[in-house]
């Protein structure tokens, strides 16, 4: 198992399938989002992406593949990126537990505008939370 630089456009089915909710024909990543993969037996098993927007550093998507989630591989890919970006790290996210538990606290910085798209769009209620690594 690896962990390699990864293209974000190929990503994008992968984060779809896994239940990231974004529209992929609107094209959600933009030029300054890089983008990790665990690789496995030739397959995507997990991915992460993040990004600097206005001078923050974000972490734009992660997602574990159903078939290996609860086995430490999103922690792993966290790990990964946050030991690579400065702090503090922003996330914007419907799953607070996960990133509590990897040392992310709730912030009140009002970042709903970076990535969080109208509901209408996917016709789903969400109440996303802003999430800051130190």
């Amino acid at each position: 198992m690896e962990i390699v630089k990864y293209d974000n456009q190929t990503l994008i089915k992968f984060y779809s399938k896994n239940g990231l909710e974004f529209d992929e024909n609107k094209g959600y990543f933009g030029i300054d989002v890089k983008s990790f993969a665990l690789i496995k037996d030739n397959n995507i098993i997990g991915a992460i992406s993040f990004s600097i927007y206005k001078d923050k550093n974000f972490i734009e998507a992660i997602a574990i593949d159903k078939e290996y989630r609860n086995k430490g591989y999103g922690k792993l890919l966290l790990e990964k990126v946050i030991e690579k970006l400065e702090r503090p790290i922003y996330v914007i996210s419907k799953v607070r537990y996960f990133f509590e538990k990897n040392g992310f606290v709730l912030d009140h910085t009002d970042l709903i505008d970076k990535e969080c798209k109208k509901c209408k769009e996917y016709n789903i209620t969400c109440f996303p939370e802003v999430l800051v690594y130190k």
